[in-house]
């Protein structure tokens, strides 16, 4: 059942739960609320600002019939640890946290949603988020204190902000299981606004009319259009041209990885039973004897003398048949 929120003019989802409901039912339920709007971690994602999930994500996720989706050691681990940090939180303050078991729900645009961690008690009552970071994503934070968190984390907060009309959010994080930061974020209203129109036109002019973003990677595609119907399209000029550039793009790579072999083979020839490959003081390949002979291409970049930045990109294009 919702509970009211102090300090909050937003208003809560009631969301039923059964009594005594597995954990995966909860989960369920609240996945399922959330597919009625759009969300604090879905609008970083529709901004393009997000590294763990995309526009189509969010689309798909909004769209499709089943809200079970698989739980990943990284959200598993991020629930676990939520109350620890919340507890931290509170020693470090004094203060008894509200944690809300009901998604909130903006008073004037109903799919702006929230599901958020905790509410800092007031006056002034403000948002409280939670996050477990790994070691290796320290770097893209600031230092304890400020307002320098990722930007997809500065959509969340706003968003969340926005939607219980709260004018401050505290990101509480705790860094590779062993190091807690605070950050703290000031609302901005330009950015809300901001914000609010992206979120406004990727719900109505995609999730209600189910027309899909489009997708930026091929694995977006895939995903979005996973059977084919047995219709054919006709090319229109537009098309016709992507086509034409597609085939003359797949030509040069070829020849590129083309070269890369012949390359690889003459060093390779030359290098013989060496194990390495050095210019001067400065180690430029390694051929060595494992399960397999493994060569390093990366280290002779410097010294090829052909096409090398069209060459060494070549390698991060998707295949298409």
């Amino acid at each position: 059942m919702g509970i009211a929120l102090a300090g909050s003019s937003g208003r809560d989802m009631h969301i039923e739960i059964e009594h005594g409901a597995s954990a995966q039912e909860t989960r369920d339920a609240f996945l399922t609320a959330r597919q009625t709007g759009i969300g604090g971690s879905d609008i970083g994602a529709i901004l393009g600002v997000s590294s763990f999930k995309s526009a189509v994500d969010v689309f798909l996720a909004k769209t499709a019939p089943n809200p079970s989706d698989a739980q990943t050691e990284l959200t598993y681990w991020g629930h676990a640890v939520e109350p620890i940090i919340a507890r931290r939180f509170s020693e470090e303050h004094g203060v008894e946290l509200i944690r809300p078991n009901a998604i909130a729900r903006h008073p004037q645009h109903d799919w702006m949603v929230g599901n958020l961690d905790g509410i800092i008690p007031g006056p002034p009552a403000g948002v409280l988020e939670i996050k477990n970071v790994s070691a290796f994503g320290t770097q893209a934070w600031g230092a304890n204190g400020s307002d320098e968190v990722p930007l997809t984390y500065v959509a969340q907060v706003a968003w969340y902000m926005a939607v219980q009309s709260m004018d401050y959010a505290v990101i509480a994080a705790l860094f590779g299981g062993n190091a807690y930061r605070e950050f703290r974020v000031e609302r901005d209203l330009e950015l809300e606004q901001a914000l609010i129109r992206k979120g406004h036109a990727f719900w109505f002019n995609h999730v209600l009319t189910g027309v899909a973003p489009e997708p930026q990677t091929p694995d977006e595609a895939i995903r979005l259009f996973k059977q084919d119907d047995g219709s054919v399209l006709n090319a229109d000029d537009a098309l016709l041209e992507c086509c034409a550039q597609l085939k003359d793009a797949q030509a040069r790579a070829q020849c590129l990885n083309d070269e890369v072999e012949r390359l690889e083979v003459q060093i390779k020839a030359r290098m013989g039973h060496t194990a390495r490959l050095a210019y001067r003081d400065q180690l430029l390949a390694t051929w060595k004897t494992h399960s397999a002979r493994r060569f390093n291409a990366r280290r002779l970049k410097p010294r090829i003398p052909i096409c090398t930045n069209s060459l060494y990109s070549s390698a991060k294009r998707a295949s298409f048949v």
